[in-house]
C-alpha cells in the first residue's frame, strides 16, 4: 500500500471497476433462477450477480421518476398510510411484481408519496436520472457518482488527518490503497447507497475544521444534515472546538453557513409537502429494532434458548425483530445511545483543553468518528452502509498513528460487516445464533476500535500557549491542496 500509483490503481479497480460491474436487471433475474435451479452460471456472472445489489438504488430511481412525472416502479411509491397497511398485512417484498405506472402529473414527495429520507436526498438522487435512459442506466450512473464521492471523501479525510499532524503535503495515494481494501472488505453497500455522499460531506467538514475554513465547515455540516439528519451529532463537537479556542466569529459564520445550506437543500420540499414531511420523522420513530442492531442480535440469541420471545418482520424497508420485549429494548437503545454520545462529548471537551493545537485537532477528528460508532452500536437502527460515514476519517487516523492493532480492528469490523450482509443475512433473518453472534462481534469490535481511538493519549505539548487551532496550523492549511 506504500506506492502512490499502486494505491490509486487498486482504488480505481475496486470502486470504479468491480463495484460498477453489476448485471442489468433482466440478466440478474436469470442468474438468480439458475442458482435456484442448482445450476452454476459461470464465474463472471456469479461475481457480477454478487455485486449487483441494486434494490435501494432502484427505490431512489422510482422516487425521482415520480417527482418528475415519469414512469416509475409503483411498489416503491405509496403514501405513508398505504405503507402502514402493507406492513400490517405482512406484504412480501416483491417490487418486480408491481407494474410500472405513468402519472398524469409530477407527484409531490412526502405529500403524494412517502420518502424515508430527508429532503437533501434529492440533491444526490436526481442528477443520475438526467443522464440515464432507464433504470439500469440509472444504477450505473449512481454507483459511479458514489464511487467519485468516496474518492473525494478518502482524499479529504487523509488531508484532514495530515493537516492536524502538521503534514499538509502528505501523499494521498497510499491511503487510497488502504481505502480500496477497506471498501472491498465492507462490500458494495459502500457505493450502492447514497451514504457515500454523507461521507463526503463529513470528510469535508473534518478538513474544514482543522484548516480554519468556518464557512466551508458550516456548508459541509449543513449538507450532511440535510442528507441524513444523523450528522446533527457532530455539531456539538465543532461547537466545543470553537468555544475552547474562543473563535466566536468563526462559530457564527459556520452556524449561518449551515443554516443556508440546509434551507437551500430542503426549501422546495418544505414548501410543497404541505406539512407531510413529518410523516418521514414518524416513520423512523415507529421503526422496531433492526435485525443488525446490537439489540436485535441479542434478541436473536435469547430466542435460541427461549423460542417465541422474538419474531422477524420485514417492515419499514428493512428486516426487524419484534416481540414481547421489543418496546423495552427500544427504550434501552435510546438510553444507551444518549449515554454513549454524552460520554464522547465529555471526553472530547476535556481533550480540547490541550495546549497544543494538533492535539485538539486530533481530538475533534477522533470524536467525529466516535459519535457515529456509538450510533451504529447503540441505537435500534444499524445497517452496514452506516460504516461508510466513519471510514474515510477513521481509516486515515488509524493509518497515521501506525498502530497495527488499531488498523487490524477496523479492517476486522469491515470484514465482519460483509460476513453479516449479504453473506449470512438469510441465516440472520432466521435468527440463527451464529449469525446473531457475527453481528455482536462486529459491533463489539467497532466499540473496541473506537475506545482505542479516543483513549490514545496526545503527544507531549509542543506549545504551552492555548492558541487557536489555526495559529499553529494555518501556514500548512494555506499550502494544503486536494491533489
Amino acid at each position: 500500500m506504500r506506492s502512490a500509483v499502486g494505491g490509486w490503481l487498486f482504488w480505481l479497480v475496486v470502486a470504479l471497476g468491480l463495484f460498477d460491474a453489476g448485471l442489468p436487471r433482466e440478466r440478474f433475474l436469470g442468474v438468480q433462477q439458475r442458482f435456484g435451479a442448482g445450476q452454476w452460471p459461470g464465474l463472471v456472472d456469479a461475481v457480477r450477480a454478487y455485486v449487483t445489489n441494486d434494490g435501494d438504488v432502484r427505490r431512489y430511481y422510482a422516487y425521482v421518476q415520480a417527482s418528475r412525472g415519469r414512469p416509475y416502479q409503483s411498489y416503491f411509491v405509496r403514501t405513508a398510510e398505504d405503507w402502514r397497511r402493507a406492513f400490517a398485512a405482512a406484504e412480501p417484498y416483491r417490487p418486480d411484481a408491481w407494474p410500472t405506472v405513468t402519472p398524469e402529473r409530477p407527484l409531490v414527495p412526502y405529500r403524494d408519496y412517502l420518502i424515508e429520507y430527508p429532503p437533501g436526498f434529492f440533491a444526490v438522487a436526481v442528477p443520475p436520472a438526467w443522464l440515464a435512459a432507464d433504470a439500469d442506466g440509472y444504477v450505473k450512473w449512481f454507483v459511479a457518482m458514489m464511487a467519485l464521492a468516496l474518492t473525494g471523501a478518502f482524499a479529504l479525510g487523509a488531508r484532514a488527518v495530515s493537516l492536524a499532524r502538521g503534514r499538509a503535503g502528505a501523499a494521498i495515494g497510499p491511503v487510497m490503497g488502504w481505502a480500496a481494501l477497506g471498501v472491498l472488505l465492507l462490500g458494495i453497500v459502500a457505493t450502492h447507497r447514497y451514504d457515500a455522499a454523507v461521507a463526503l460531506s463529513l470528510a469535508l467538514a473534518a478538513w474544514a475544521a482543522v484548516a480554519y475554513r468556518p464557512v466551508i465547515l458550516g456548508i459541509a455540516v449543513g449538507v450532511a444534515i440535510a442528507l441524513k439528519l444523523t450528522p446533527l451529532m457532530v455539531v456539538p463537537l465543532f461547537a466545543m472546538l470553537g468555544v475552547r479556542e474562543r473563535r466566536w466569529r468563526d462559530l457564527s459564520l459556520s452556524a449561518a453557513a449551515a443554516v443556508v445550506a440546509i434551507v437551500a437543500l430542503t426549501r422546495w420540499s418544505l414548501a410543497s409537502s404541505g406539512g407531510h414531511l413529518i410523516d418521514m420523522l414518524r416513520y423512523h420513530a415507529d421503526r422496531p429494532l433492526q435485525i443488525e442492531s446490537t439489540w436485535g442480535a441479542l434478541f436473536g440469541l435469547i430466542h435460541a434458548v427461549a423460542p417465541g420471545v422474538a419474531q422477524v418482520e420485514k417492515t419499514f424497508g428493512s428486516t426487524n425483530v419484534a416481540g414481547a420485549l421489543g418496546h423495552t429494548a427500544s427504550q434501552v437503545s435510546t438510553l444507551a445511545t444518549i449515554a454513549g454520545l454524552l460520554a464522547v462529548y465529555v471526553v472530547t471537551w476535556r481533550r480540547l483543553a490541550a495546549p497544543a493545537a494538533a492535539d485538539r485537532a486530533r481530538a475533534v477528528l477522533a470524536a467525529t468518528v466516535a459519535v457515529f460508532a456509538v450510533f451504529i452500536t447503540c441505537s435500534k437502527l444499524s445497517s452496514p452502509q452506516y460504516l461508510v460515514w466513519i471510514l474515510p476519517v477513521g481509516l486515515a487516523l488509524s493509518l497515521a498513528e501506525g498502530d497495527r492493532r488499531e488498523l487490524a480492528s477496523l479492517l476486522a469490523v469491515l470484514t465482519l460487516a460483509q460476513l453479516v450482509y449479504p453473506i449470512s443475512y438469510a441465516r440472520l433473518e432466521a435468527l440463527r445464533p451464529g449469525a446473531c453472534a457475527l453481528v455482536l462481534a462486529r459491533n463489539v469490535t467497532l466499540i473496541v476500535w473506537t475506545v482505542r481511538l479516543l483513549a490514545r493519549r496526545p503527544e507531549p505539548a509542543r506549545d504551552a500557549r492555548a492558541a487557536p487551532l489555526t495559529a499553529e496550523l494555518a501556514p500548512a492549511a494555506r499550502d494544503s491542496t486536494l491533489t
